[in-house]
């Protein structure tokens, strides 16, 4: 299986969705722009950007780590991330993904916490997509048809049947955990397909007679010869599974001053719960300005920041202010001062 799933990302032409958005075959051209039959997090889903966002609950905004850290707009209000608070999520240790979380500040309180699927999506179940963007376009003639996009633009939903999960995917420096879904003429009762500006938007599937967020688009794939801004069929979506960063989304979520994750009620959060390094016990900012080591020698003397954090002044500890040597640090402590032979640097 992760074989097949290299082999798919060095087949299709993924593209990261940085533009515009869910494109419905039926309906009309600006179909599905409000909430659908039954609310799976309509009111959750914002936009920063141009780029699509997803509100999880207790201050956290999910998207494609791509998508940055923002400033965003959700249920009808503005609000800004707190510096640090991002974390790029993992597909393994040292390997990131295409998921990011980061806190807002103030956030929207009177939306509740969103379910996270915790199990793989399969192979034909039915995915709700969430997204901002382009409107759809006139149909395409011929082989294999599809539509042209609109220079309008709105959020919108839509449905398509997962055709394959579990699949490892590197792209753009990352590897994600995902699942994809194929763009097809009358696949499902309101056929969708990714388009650029969907990145970081939500797919929603339903077991047990309620919604789960079971993932977040972060790439579409094409087909040959396909046109500018079109989106023919055999397109794919390409979601991230988050049953599989559902751990670490709730290890970042849960308040723990000294867990590295800046929280609301924190200043800072280096990591540990210990005074004298920037960053209190209690996760406040100590003394900014204030001397402190962040152990290296060769990158100079540190001060503390105020964000609670240990960072070089910018001075070189190496430097003999002697423009005929050349000078070099070597860690733990030792520098390095060459003699340069250029003419400048001869004895008369």
């Amino acid at each position: 299986m992760r074989e097949r799933a290299a082999l798919i990302a060095l087949l299709l032409s993924i593209a990261s969705l940085d533009a515009n958005a869910v494109l419905i075959e039926n309906g009309g051209p600006r179909s599905n722009e409000t909430a659908p039959f039954s609310e799976p997090g309509w009111r959750h889903v914002g936009v920063g950007n141009g780029l699509t966002v997803v509100y999880l609950g207790q201050g956290w905004v999910l998207s494609a780590a791509h998508v940055g850290e923002i400033k965003v707009a959700i249920d009808g209000g503005v609000y800004f991330p707190i510096p640090g608070s991002r974390v790029v999520l993992e597909h393994s240790k040292g390997t990131p993904s295409d998921v990011v979380v980061f806190r807002i500040d103030p956030y929207p309180a009177a939306l509740p916490d969103l379910a996270i699927r915790d199990e793989p999506v399969k192979p034909g179940e039915l995915a709700l997509l969430v997204g901002h963007g382009r409107d759809r376009g006139e149909a395409l003639q011929g082989q294999p048809g599809g539509f042209r996009w609109a220079r309008t633009k709105g959020k919108r939903w839509g449905t398509n049947h997962v055709e394959l999960a579990e699949l490892d995917i590197p792209a753009f420096g990352k590897t994600t955990r995902s699942f994809y879904t194929e763009f097809s003429q009358g696949g499902s009762p309101h056929e969708a397909q990714a388009t650029p500006g969907d990145s970081g938007g939500p797919a929603f599937t339903r077991r047990d007679d309620r919604w789960e967020l079971s993932g977040v688009m972060w790439g579409s794939g094409g087909v040959a010869g396909q046109r500018p801004e079109t989106t023919p069929y055999g397109s794919r979506t390409f979601v991230a599974d988050l049953s599989f960063y559902r751990d670490q989304i709730r290890e970042v979520m849960t308040p723990a001053c000294g867990n590295g994750h800046v929280t609301i009620d924190e200043e800072c959060d280096d990591g540990n719960n210990v005074d004298g390094d920037c960053c209190s016990a209690r996760c406040r900012v100590e003394t900014i300005g204030g001397q402190c080591d962040d152990g290296l020698y060769c990158n100079g003397p540190d001060a503390c920041n105020e964000r609670g954090v240990c960072e070089p002044l910018g001075v070189d500890p190496c430097d003999d202010g002697d423009a005929c040597t050349a000078d070099a640090c070597r860690e733990p402590a030792t520098c390095d001062h060459t003699p340069l032979t250029t003419p400048e640097c001869q004895a008369p």
